[in-house]
């Protein structure tokens, strides 16, 4: 969170040499969106730390983040999972 970065443009090969299955292709930006927002979690509770004795009012907000971050991490694993279930009720491998 200290530096900026940009995003990258998709590489159209990559995107092309990627998984054929649209399930496949989702799992990978739910994985890569919830390890995005467990750094993000990570590095907001950093800042909240520092900035408890100093500045209570911005620790609390950065703790906030902090929270919804871990949240919404939380329901990207839990939609991984998910479609991991259904994938393998699909194929006739049961599961609970």
């Amino acid at each position: 969170m200290t530096e900026m970065r940009k995003p990258k443009a998709p590489n159209r090969k990559a995107a092309a040499s990627g998984p054929p299955d649209p399930l496949a292709r989702m799992n990978e930006m739910l994985i890569a969106q919830a390890l995005s927002l467990d750094a993000m979690f990570t590095e907001l509770v950093g800042h909240a730390a520092d900035n408890y004795t100093k500045w209570p009012t911005s620790a609390a907000r950065y703790a906030r983040l902090a929270l919804r971050a871990q949240s919404n991490c939380r329901a990207s694993v839990e939609t991984v999972a998910k479609a991991d279930r259904a994938k393998r009720r699909a194929q006739g491998g049961g599961g609970a």
